[in-house]
This record gives C-alpha cells, structure tokens and sequence, in this order.
C-alpha cells in the first residue's frame, strides 16, 4: 500500500478508495497475476498438422432494409443524447437505419460523456470517422447511448444515467460496457448501433442482451474521435438484430462499397471448438446450451474438430496488466481533477492500474505476440474458432460473484475470460444469440483470421440460420 501511495502523489492523485476496497483489489489482481507469471517465454509452440478444407462461396444476398421499429421512447437509461432533428444524408446502403452511438464517440453537435458526470468535454465539432462513414451511407444518428462509466466494467451496471434494462433477462445486469448499445437493438430503438470493445464490451452485452455483436479485426475501424480506454486492445464495432445488418455496418465502416454477404458455403465449414481454458469455468446452464447448439450445428454437417490454446490462460493476468496501466494513463485528468465524481468501481479500477510495472507490460508484450501466432496456427486449419462469449448467463446486478464449479469467481472475469483474449490477438470475434430449450440466453463467439473479416461474417451468417 506504501508503494501505491508514493506512485499516487508522484502524479499528483489522493487515493480516495478505501485501504480495505484496494488491498481487497490487489490481491484478486496478484492472484490473476500469477498467470501472467507462469508464462515462459522460452517455451516452444507445437505444430499443427493438417491443411483446412478448401471453402467457397455461391451468390450475393442482396442488401439489409431498414426494420420498422416500434414506438419506443429513446431516453435514459437507453440513451444519454437524443437527436430529434438529425443531419441525414440518404441514398447508401444504411438509408432509413435508425442508429446510436455509444457515448465515447463523437457526434457532432453532442457531448461525450462516457458514462459519467466526471468526464468533461465541450461539444463535438465534427463527427468521429467511424460515425461519418455511418451517417455518409445514410443513416439516421439518433443520440447517444449509455455505457459503463468510462468504458470500464462488463456489467454495465455503474453510469450517471442510470442501468439500461435488459429486455431479454428482465431483472438482470444488460453487460458492458456498451450497455445501451445493446439495449437500443434489443428494445428496438435503434436498427443499428456503434460500440467499443477493450475486453469484450461489444460481444458481452450482446451476449446478455439476444443480439449480434461484433469485434472487427484490430485497425479495420477507425479509432479516431473515440475517447480511449487501452488504445492497444480497444476496437470500434457494431450491434445489430442480424449479421446481416452488422455486416452492412462493418462494410460501411471499412470501405467495402461494393461487397455483399453471399448466399451458401460452397464446400464443408470446419469449426475448431475450443478447449482447455476456453472449456473451463462454464456454468451449468452454459455448458448446457453450448452442447445444444453443438448439436444443432453437427446436425445440420459442420464439421467440429477440437483445438486448444495453451497460452490463453495466460491472457488475464496479461489483462490486468496492460489494461490496467492504459486504462490510468488515459483517464488520469479525470481521476486526478474529479476522481470523487466517478462510480466508486471505476475509480478503484483506475486506482488499482498504479500497481502495474514495466516489467509485467515487458512480458505481457512477449506473450502478445506468442498468443497471435497460437491463434493464427489454428486458424490455418479451421475456418473460425467457436466457444461461449460469456462463462455465465446475466447476473441479477447486486451479484458480485458467481460460484462455479466449486469455486467462487467474480462476475466481472467470468464475463470477460472468453471475450478478453481476442483482444489481445486482434482477431475478429462475432457474438451470435441462441436460447436453449431452457431458456437459458447463450452468445456463441466465432473468431476468424486477422483481415477475414469477410469470411467470418460469411460464416456467422450460416451458422445463424443453422440456429434458427
């Protein structure tokens, strides 16, 4: 603690969590730690024998049309900003979608908020470019959307405007961070909407929320005009009813004019279904609804062959770390001018990042690399790579933790273990919804190639209708 105290006022903070709130915080975040620790760097990758099957693609489906949404109010705790009077510029692909952007970008004319009363910034003069392209392709920018105070937290939970309400689990937390993102699409207040993504902020509110959710290829989308988080593992993605839709938007968003998604798989898709750490701390009812859609998919001929990647249990504690140090570094004016104005979770996070050294960012760097080429080798043999978005279902929002398999783990990494490592690797990583026949709402993630954005969308596309 004596430690954190003197690299506190050596930037000028005064540490406002609690003595018990931090020493609670840094020993969960030593004990994740240790996986970041037991990484050898040394340590040799195997080969992976096998070629992948050769997969094609017939027709083009024609463009998405914009969905007749209900009469639903757009205000809090969905939305942050509304626009009544929105500049729109019809004629492209996205004329008629009735959008809204998570509130760390910037529209023109609104202010960026990024969940709390804490952050201060003017209006917007100008359109952030992921925003632009939306609105150049015709759409209409309805607001803003709520989020997880400063992008930082999976549940979702802590904003100044309030918890947006999950429509598909009533009662239960929406996910973060682009909780209102997500709840915009699932109460249909909006077609379409923008989100960011550091650990899984796209996928995981998807997930808890019946919707698609997707995490382009890292520098596929612009960051330009986005409040940051971790500028190595953010991502700017869309969030959608369908693929289709979310494929229109990504298009848009990288300058595909002229690409449409195609009809049918020419040929038999392999998916790797992951293992190992991607197989460990399921709840029951996840377990469950993942061998359900496994069998559907088997069913219908998708090939599902076994991977498992060693070095991602790894990953968490290489999250602490980086996110960690980044997360402080971009939000220390807010924390150090009005540190008492934020969600008492976020602050301690922030708080917490002080902890992080150079020599746990030199080795989390190391297994970076190391845990791309793992990804890329079994992508070399599978056309994406399967497993649940979320370890558990939606928490009602008072839980804190969650008891699995015997262990207790916090509902915090058991939303983010399955989403986190992807943005480590920057691959491609697409959320589809499916409710088993218990009810229970699973996400089931599909990863693709770095740059095969095209393909995984192709193949999300059948593996959705192979779940309808």
């Amino acid at each position: 603690m004596s430690q954190l105290r003197e690299r506190a006022e050596s930037l000028g903070l005064t540490l406002l969590s609690s003595a018990d709130e931090l020493e609670q915080r840094h020993r969960q975040d030593e004990a994740t730690l240790e996986t970041l620790r037991a990484f050898d760097a040394h340590s040799m990758d195997a080969e992976r024998p096998g070629g992948l099957p050769e997969l094609s693609w017939a027709g083009r489906r024609p463009l998405p049309t914009p969905p007749a949404l209900p009469v639903v109010a757009r205000e809090a705790p969905t939305w942050i900003t509304v626009l009544d009077a929105p500049r729109v510029h019809p004629g492209g692909r996205l004329t008629g979608f009735e959008v809204g952007i998570k509130d760390l970008l910037d529209v023109e004319g609104c202010t960026v908020t990024a969940g709390t009363r804490a952050h201060r910034a003017g209006p917007a003069v100008r359109d952030a470019p992921a925003v632009h392209a939306l609105r150049a392709a015709g759409a209409t920018i309805r607001g803003t959307t709520n989020l997880h105070a400063l992008a930082y937290g999976a549940t979702g939970t802590s904003s100044d405007w309030g918890v947006p309400r999950n429509p598909a689990s009533p009662g239960a937390i929406p996910g973060g961070s682009s909780s209102g993102s997500a709840v915009a699409v699932a109460e249909r207040s909006a077609a379409l909407t923008l989100g960011t993504d550091t650990s899984g902020s796209i996928r995981i509110p998807a997930a808890l929320c019946g919707v698609v959710g997707l995490k382009p290829t890292r520098g596929l989308v612009s960051l330009e005009g986005c409040h940051p988080l971790s500028p190595t593992l953010d991502h700017i993605g869309p969030l959608a009813g369908s693929v289709e839709v979310v494929a229109a938007a990504v298009g848009t968003l990288a300058g595909w004019h002229s690409w449409q998604l195609p009809q049918e798989p020419q040929g038999r898709i392999r998916v790797g279904l992951l293992g190992g750490y991607f197989d460990e701390g399921l709840s029951a009812p996840i377990r469950a609804a993942l061998g359900e859609a496994l069998t559907v998919l088997d069913r219908a001929g998708v090939e599902l062959t076994p991977v498992e990647l060693d070095l991602a249990r790894h990953i968490p504690g290489a999250q602490i770390a980086v996110l960690g140090a980044e997360a402080l570094a971009t939000n220390l004016p807010t924390l150090r001018a009005h540190g008492r104005e934020l969600p008492a979770d976020v602050r301690l996070r922030l708080e917490a990042g002080l902890a992080r050294t150079d020599e746990q960012l030199t080795v989390a760097r190391e297994l970076t690399v190391r845990w791309r080429r793992q990804v890329d080798a079994a992508l070399a043999h599978c056309h994406v790579l399967l497993c649940p978005t979320t370890a558990i279902p939606a928490t009602a929002p008072e839980v804190s933790h969650v008891e699995v398999d015997g262990d207790l783990v916090t509902v915090q990494l058991s939303l983010t273990r399955l989403t986190m490592p992807f943005n480590f690797s920057g691959h491609p990583a697409i959320s589809l919804p499916w409710r088993d026949s218990g009810g229970t709402l699973l996400g089931v993630q599909l990863i693709g190639r770095t740059g095969g954005d095209q393909d995984l969308l192709a193949v999300a596309s059948h593996v959705e209708q192979l779940l309808s």
